[in-house]
């Protein structure tokens, strides 16, 4: 059915409760783990509805913020997410102190009773109004950056709009551009700095009430961390200092070069710039870019073609921007209907090739699996471990650039992999930031900003000749929706990149075999933890040097190539 067609209704939550705890109150007391089975499935076909309506909501109360309707919705869902979560937390019990625990395990994977013993203490009874609150803030956050607007060049533009002349070949234009963006977000400052402190403390009470020692701890387990911790987290970060900050600043001062004599050092306004004479140029509006990427993954292979045809043709996508759309890209899964939907802001760059080929991954990898899948902790795996189809899928359509830039594919691909490598200290200032705002939750927001400015110069010295008062001040993070979205979550982008560039350093010698270990991955779901999936499918752990020393000596070679 087409996405425009799907009939929402609000679920009933309070059913919802009902109906699911009497079904537990089934649980214990069956003689056989069939008939737990089959209360399993009751559960999760009631799961699945809810999901499906309130992902239904969320999307379209993001395609338009401007829509009271399902801005109420938007705050329903906000209201009674942490309900249905606890209703779950209460599943999971059931699972954990099963008389058939061992049959369950034989049944679903040790995976499934693995993520039920983590998320088991995410959330209780006494904190469901602070989860209220956490998520209205989390949802006026995205309303102020979806609706704030500044004059540019005779017209009204938000920030998505914005973006597309920073990386101009036209320095004052570009220049220009990115202050306005930067003066529209100095406008929202303080109520940005208000938001962020605010979700600190709610996100510390909560911690604190589950009996966490501090936040840290409980972003761990909601993102089900469930065979590695801090530890090794941080030992990432050290690798990160090590190996990728060293050629992010060889390839920044090769950029700085090959933008233009004359520029002593990046700018602020230079950093988005990667050739004198400019990006590599899309040759047609996104509608185009839709046709050619219909081609391009038909001779990939028949799967993703065929699944990016139906979406496309049932509007299971929309890309572009508009005004009062939600900023961000990202890809869900609709239940019920078993299709995904990907939602994204294409702004006519060349990112806008890599945004699809990203989101396509997801989606590619949820239609895979779920087709015959009705658990929803399988649908994704976990978030390092789903970011691992997606960075992949951008690596995997290399060979076909020349049908969407032509003579300037070489351009994208250079390009390309700098941003993988610019991208990982990046979100390690970002992990290391987190880590230190949640165990100093009493901080002042000038505080913060200063510890950003600290992290940031050990990561990224070359912004150190940034002048600009607003970033001077600290603000960079501001835009960084994972922070107030999904906390812990952005170094796990950091964590697949690494293995998706084994695939890739495959993919330079046999793009065949590359594409079946990438299939592997995709076919395994969420059913493996992040670990247990690089075990399967022969990558080696992030958290090995080994992984580090293989990638960066196929980077160096790739970029001796081309250089």
């Amino acid at each position: 059915m087409i996405f425009d067609q799907l009939l929402y209704e609000r679920p009933n939550i309070v059913k919802f409760e009902e109906v699911v705890f009497e079904l537990l109150g089934k649980f214990d007391s069956v003689n056989s783990f069939e008939e737990q089975f089959k209360l399993i499935d009751k559960i999760n076909s009631l799961r699945n509805h809810v999901l499906t309506m309130m992902t239904i909501a969320e999307i379209r109360a993001q395609l338009d913020t401007s829509d009271k309707n399902y801005q109420e919705e938007q705050k329903f869902i906000n209201k009674n997410w942490p309900v249905y979560e606890k209703v779950v937390a209460s599943y999971y019990e059931r699972l954990i102190r099963s008389t058939f625990k061992e049959q369950i395990k034989q049944k679903y994977g040790k995976q499934l009773l693995n993520l039920a013993e983590i998320n088991v203490n995410t959330i209780g009874s006494s904190v469901i109004d602070k989860l209220k609150r956490e998520n209205n803030l989390i949802s006026e956050y995205t309303r102020l950056m979806a609706n704030a607007k500044i004059e540019f060049k005779g017209e009204e533009r938000n920030l998505s709009q914005l973006d597309k002349f920073v990386s101009s070949p036209d320095r004052m234009l570009r220049k220009q551009a990115i202050e306005k963006k930067y003066e529209l977000l100095e406008q929202y400052e303080n109520r940005i700095d208000e938001l962020f402190d605010s979700l600190i403390q709610v996100r510390t009470q909560i911690a604190k009430e589950l009996g966490y020692n501090s936040f840290v701890e409980l972003g761990y387990a909601r993102l089900s961390r469930v065979d590695y911790g801090q530890q090794e987290v941080a030992d990432f970060r050290k690798m990160i200092l090590k190996y990728m900050v060293p050629i992010s600043e060889k390839l920044r001062e090769k950029q700085r070069i090959r933008i233009g004599i004359g520029i002593e050092n990046l700018t602020y306004y230079d950093e988005e710039v990667r050739f004198k004479t400019g990006e590599a140029i899309l040759k047609g509006d996104s509608n185009w870019m839709i046709e050619k990427f219909k081609t391009i993954f038909q001779q990939l292979s028949n799967q993703p073609g065929e699944i990016f045809k139906l979406m496309h043709e049932n509007k299971y996508m929309d890309l572009t921007i508009k005004e009062n759309k939600a900023r961000g890209a990202y890809t869900t899964y609709l239940c019920n209907e078993k299709i995904p939907y990907i939602f994204a802001n294409f702004n006519g760059s060349r990112k806008d090739v890599k945004v699809l080929a990203h989101e396509f991954g997801h989606a590619f990898q949820m239609a895979i699996f779920n087709q015959n899948n009705n658990i929803p902790e399988f649908i994704l795996p976990t978030k390092e471990a789903c970011e691992i189809s997606s960075i992949t899928m951008e690596f995997l359509i290399w060979p076909y650039m020349e049908e969407i830039f032509g003579d300037d594919a070489m351009n994208y691909r250079y390009s390309h992999l700098e941003d993988a490598i610019f991208a990982m200290p990046y979100r390690a200032s970002i992990d290391e930031f987190q880590h230190f705002i949640y165990t100093n939750p009493n901080l002042s927001s000038v505080e913060r900003k200063k510890k950003w400015i600290e992290i940031e110069q050990k990561y990224m010295p070359y912004k150190t000749t940034y002048n600009h008062s607003y970033l001077k001040k600290g603000n960079f993070w501001h835009q960084q929706t994972h922070l107030f979205k999904f906390p812990f979550y952005y170094i796990d982008y950091a964590m697949a990149q690494i293995c998706a560039l084994q695939i890739w350093s495959i993919a330079q010698k046999d793009i065949y075999t590359a594409w079946n270990v990438y299939m592997d991955i995709c076919k395994q779901g969420g059913r493996l933890s992040f670990l247990d999936l690089l075990d399967h499918s022969g990558i080696a752990s992030p958290f090995k040097e080994e992984a580090f020393e293989n990638m960066i000596n196929s980077i160096d070679t790739w970029f001796s190539k081309n250089d």
